[in-house]
């Protein structure tokens, strides 16, 4: 999955309890706006970690002999390893997670770690988010943040919003064979065609604790899928930095592996690269079917 970053920030920018460092594989924040990507940010590199390696990595956990946070550093795995480490780790369950007396000093790892997200994230089989999913997702935020915010009328979040008069995005999500959850151009989309405007799904949580409390009103696998989509960004240069997320299937876009894979990218008005700007224009001709990156 994709993450552009937009700023590397403080826990206190980011609202005063500490959330972050949210990534230290790319030295920015998380989020759906990708690092390879006019190095303004996006989701994880995956870093890759042999069969044979997560296997003695995984016995080596079973046995006692390294820490959850030495096991887990910054590494996403294969789906033949994630079942090894749920099976040396335990489970948790799909339920919330109970908070601990420490809850309040966790920043993004704390999270990942603590709520044993690792081997979930890696597997890249997990099936799509469904409506009841992102439901539930959306009860959670309007009990802990904004209950007046509600899901775009016209568009269910399993497709994403209204991007114009025209209806819905020119873009759907799908699980793709060996690389997991994607989203793909839904018909030809022109380079300077806006493919997606985070104005219109990002929701923002007005500091840093109260993402927290959101996390733990989510089942333990939809805050795992929260941790991953999370973001900070500044809207306009000198604002305030914000902890940012999304409730509809934009957030599943992903990172291309190298520049060169990159088809969209946040721009200003004038068409410039920002990295303030929630809007992504194409920055090519882009095949229907072709993935969003």
């Amino acid at each position: 999955m994709a993450i552009t970053h937009r700023h590397i920030t403080t826990a206190n920018e980011a609202g005063g309890s500490p959330l972050l460092p949210i990534s230290t594989q790319t030295n920015a924040t998380t989020s759906f706006y990708d690092a390879n990507k006019k190095n303004l940010g996006r989701k994880h590199t995956a870093k890759q970690l042999s069969d044979k390696s997560v296997a003695v990595v995984a016995a080596l956990a079973f046995l006692g002999l390294l820490t959850p946070m030495l096991l887990f550093g910054n590494y996403h795995r294969g789906n033949s390893s994630s079942s090894n480490l749920r099976s040396a780790l335990g489970d948790l369950g799909d339920g919330p997670v109970p908070r601990p007396k420490n809850w309040k000093t966790w920043g993004y790892h704390g999270f990942r770690d603590n709520f044993r997200c690792h081997g979930y994230l890696s597997d890249r089989t997990k099936p799509l988010p469904t409506m009841e999913d992102w439901e539930t997702m959306l009860k959670a935020y309007n009990q802990v943040v904004d209950p007046t915010y509600k899901f775009d009328p016209e568009i269910p979040p399993t497709q994403g919003y209204r991007l114009n008069e025209d209806g819905a995005q020119p873009y759907y999500a799908k699980l793709s064979p060996g690389k997991g959850r994607g989203l793909f151009a839904s018909r030809d989309i022109q380079k300077g065609e806006i493919v997606h405007d985070g104005n219109k799904s990002d929701v923002v949580f007005p500091d840093g604790l109260s993402w927290k409390r959101y996390m733990f009103a989510l089942p333990r696998t939809m805050a795992c899928d929260q941790a991953e989509w999370t973001f900070t960004q500044k809207f306009k240069e000198g604002g305030p930095m914000r902890v940012v997320s999304s409730l509809n299937i934009a957030i599943l876009m992903n990172e291309g592996n190298t520049i060169l894979d990159v088809n969209v990218q946040p721009e200003d008005e004038n068409g410039n690269p920002s990295e303030y700007s929630a809007v992504f224009y194409a920055m090519r001709d882009i095949k229907k079917d072709e993935e969003i990156l």
